[in-house]
C-alpha cells in the first residue's frame, strides 16, 4: 500500500487554518522571521526580514486585526487606539491568535 501526503494547498486549508483570513501555517513562517532585542531604557526593538511571499499575508492580517481592535473600541465607546499602541496591540493579537491551538487538534 502506498500513501500519499497531499501538499497543502489553499483549497485545503480549513477556517481553523486561518487566522485573520490568512493560513496559519504561512503566518509562523512570517513570524519566524522575526526576533526582538531588548534595549537599556526598557524598549523592545523588533527586527527582520521577511521574505515577500510571506510579508504580503503578514501584513494583510496585521491589517485586519488592526480593523478589528479599531471597531471594537469604538463599540465599547473608548477612543480608537492608534500610532505605537495600535501597533503592539495588533502584533500580540495576531501573536496569540497564530500560536493559539485550534479546538480540534488539541
Amino acid at each position: 500500500m502506498v500513501a500519499r501526503v497531499r501538499p497543502e494547498t489553499e483549497a485545503s486549508v480549513t477556517d481553523d487554518d486561518l487566522v485573520a483570513g490568512e493560513p496559519r501555517a504561512v503566518l509562523r513562517d512570517a513570524l519566524a522571521h522575526l526576533s526582538t532585542t531588548r534595549h537599556d531604557d526598557g524598549s523592545v526593538e523588533l527586527v527582520g526580514e521577511v521574505p515577500p511571499e510571506l510579508a504580503d499575508p503578514l501584513v494583510r492580517a496585521l491589517e485586519r486585526v488592526a480593523d478589528e481592535l479599531r471597531a471594537d473600541d469604538e463599540r465599547r465607546g473608548a477612543a480608537p487606539r492608534s500610532g505605537g499602541r495600535l501597533h503592539a496591540d495588533t502584533l500580540i493579537a495576531l501573536l496569540l491568535r497564530v500560536t493559539d491551538t485550534p479546538t480540534d487538534r488539541a
